[in-house]
């Protein structure tokens, strides 16, 4: 189905507040990581979708939403529910974090607070979560460049990594294809029909280009100023709209899963 290579700020002061609109950051700010572990058979998994492009509305560019179907109620079904959204890697995750298992809908912000319960957060508690993690300084800087070739449906993608402060611990670069503007059915409790034909799924992660870990940075201590380029490769899926897509990317703690910087770009500009 594809095939995959590689070689080698603003703040927003808290509270939360419904009314600010960032419109993005300049310059080597945090940006955050928002996982939203959902499935197209979850009924109240609208509301956690909702909330997620009300947060992206109010950040801006230092929010970056991945939609990870897994689990029970994002299996391929019957007739209406036949789409596909799974991936190999987004199930890793989900058996390793638990997310389905907790019941969705719910997510994780930068992973915080693994292997403890208080990683998996509902959608009501995403903004208090963002914010607070905003207030932090950027501890990496993350850049990223996309090369498409349509005739062949060929992408490349480069990714350069800063570090901006000391860090002792081994550290993974994590990079990742998005869909958005998805046309398929999904299941709606305040709908009438519960059933929406032409309901619109966004942030939808297709593949990972990077296993379900990443790949190692290779070094085991960091110091500002270092930087650490990756090149990666890919095939897109035939059924995957070119146009419609984005390039994710965090770098993650390899020790504690924690995300530390993410970025992301449309495929194409």
């Amino acid at each position: 189905m594809l095939t995959i290579s590689f070689t080698s700020c603003d703040i927003i002061e808290g509270p939360f507040m419904e009314d600010i609109v960032i419109e993005g950051c300049e310059g080597k700010c945090r940006k955050i990581f928002l996982e939203d572990y959902t499935g197209h058979k979850c009924g109240n998994c609208p509301r956690a979708a909702e909330k997620a492009e009300e947060l992206k509305e109010i950040y801006g560019d230092q929010l970056v939403t991945v939609a990870v179907h897994a689990g029970f109620f994002a299996w391929p079904s019957g007739t209406h529910f036949s789409t596909d959204f799974t991936t190999e890697s987004g199930d890793e995750w989900d058996i390793h974090f638990g997310n389905s298992t907790a019941g969705n809908p719910n997510g994780m912000v930068n992973r915080t607070g693994y292997p403890e319960s208080s990683h998996i957060l509902q959608h009501s508690q995403w903004a208090q979560k963002v914010d607070e993690l905003l207030q932090i300084e950027p501890e990496a800087y993350i850049e990223l460049a996309a090369n498409y070739s349509a005739e062949n449906r060929s992408l490349t993608i480069d990714v350069s990594t800063e570090i901006l402060q000391t860090i002792s611990a081994p550290l993974n670069i994590n990079v990742l294809l998005t869909e958005s503007n998805i046309i398929a059915y999904q299941t709606d409790y305040a709908a009438d029909p519960q059933e929406i034909e032409d309901y619109e799924h966004n942030h939808v992660k297709r593949a990972s280009l990077t296993g379900s870990w990443g790949v190692d940075l290779e070094q085991s201590e960091y110091i500002s100023g270092d930087l650490i380029d990756k090149t990666f490769s890919i095939s897109l899926d035939e059924n995957w709209i070119a146009e419609n897509m984005s390039v994710v990317a965090f770098v993650s703690n390899t020790n504690t899963y924690e995300v530390i910087q993410a970025e992301e770009i449309h495929l194409i500009e």
